[in-house]
């Protein structure tokens, strides 16, 4: 696409987010640069997609927001503005499989594209819509209740809503490129991608216990108390999960095309 056009479109979307308070400043600045590159070499599908993903976020923020953030503020590192390392966690390994595509000219890129960003969106809906369910969640690994926003568990309304997700995105896709097998595996790329975060969230990703009242967070200091690492790899935070599970989300995608 034109880089004026992709500019322009990603000025509107960046005007958005700012709008909406949704990025901290480094991170919309990066988003909108992430924007430009992604509607430049994907065209105005990718960057839909893009959208997509921002604005069913931006949505799902906002259902029962104070028990979100009531749970959240006890679990969770980070609760509020996303940052420039969650931009880079959920938009960076798109980016550069359309950067690949505009220099290969794979259409079997786009696809990929579509899958990561599936999974991105899987993976939100899943944790803001999953913590309202009405029962907590169980641990993937040892399918016992388990705290609601920790990560590592999954519920049902979770796993519905990664899937409604990822399907949204796909059908964005299919629209542009009408492709069953492809819609199928979009939407497939998204929901597992999902579920191995939260198997990655339960098994690597790094938990602290705070000394004062026990609880299990992800938070470095709790009741104004340094929290003590009880598990998982203290550079593996749910930041670092996300990036991880973007790229396998995408390795998934690429194999199913090419088997």
């Amino acid at each position: 696409m034109n880089l004026v056009i992709s500019i322009t479109l990603s000025l509107l979307l960046a005007l958005l987010a700012f709008y909406k308070k949704a990025l901290t400043n480094n991170a919309l600045f990066l988003a909108f640069i992430f924007s430009i590159i992604i509607t430049f070499f994907g065209g105005i599908s990718s960057l839909l997609i893009l959208a997509m993903v921002f604005i069913l976020t931006l949505i799902a923020s906002k259902i029962k927001q104070d028990k979100r953030n009531k749970i959240n503020a006890n679990i969770l590192k980070k609760h509020e503005k996303k940052d420039t390392m969650e931009i880079i966690a959920n938009v960076a390994t798109g980016t550069l499989i359309l950067i690949i595509y505009g220099l290969t000219n794979n259409s079997l890129l786009k696809v990929v594209y579509a899958s990561i960003m599936a999974e991105s969106i899987a993976d939100s809906l899943a944790s803001d819509i999953g913590i309202l369910s009405k029962k907590d969640p169980i641990n993937i690994l040892t399918f016992k209740r388990s705290t609601p926003g920790l990560s590592g568990n999954t519920s049902l309304l979770g796993i519905f809503a990664s899937f409604i997700g990822s399907l949204i995105i796909a059908l964005i896709y299919f629209i542009f490129t009408p492709n069953i097998m492809h819609l199928i595996i979009i939407t497939l790329s998204g929901t597992i991608g999902n579920l191995i975060d939260s198997f990655l969230g339960a098994t690597l990703q790094v938990k602290y216990q705070c000394p004062k009242c026990n609880i299990i967070t992800e938070q470095e200091t709790h009741c104004n108390n340094k929290t003590k690492r009880i598990k998982g790899y203290k550079i593996l935070d749910n930041d670092i999960i996300n990036l991880i599970t973007n790229i396998i989300a995408g390795l998934i995608s690429y194999i199913m095309l090419t088997i």
